[in-house]
């Protein structure tokens, strides 16, 4: 099986690693290669992009082949996307009158 985290930040203490936002694997029938699926998300290791990665493997004891494609976008591009349209949510500390407010 292909090194999942290759293109992910890999630090000694802390490591970060790929947020799994699934992963599958199935096995039709005995005779049928195993069928394993895995979408990650995850940064380069300078920081710069969001990577997400989807990962597809079909393995059985005579043959392996895999396939991955990476969709990449700036880092600042998606916070960005994510204040432009993302619904915001404003908490206060707890000494002001009105300690959630809703936007």
């Amino acid at each position: 099986m292909k090194d999942m985290n290759s293109g992910y930040i890999t630090r000694d203490h802390g490591a970060v690693r790929p947020l799994i936002l699934t992963q599958r694997t199935t096995a039709p029938g005995p005779d049928t290669p195993i069928l394993f699926q895995e979408t990650c998300l995850g940064l380069a290791n300078d920081q710069s992009q969001l990577i997400l990665r989807r990962y597809f493997e079909r393995f059985s004891p005579t043959e392996a082949h895999w396939v991955e494609y990476l969709h990449t976008i700036p880092t600042a591009e998606f916070i960005q996307w994510i204040m432009t349209h993302g619904q915001l949510r404003i908490e206060c500390s707890d000494n002001t009158p009105h300690s959630h407010v809703h936007a």
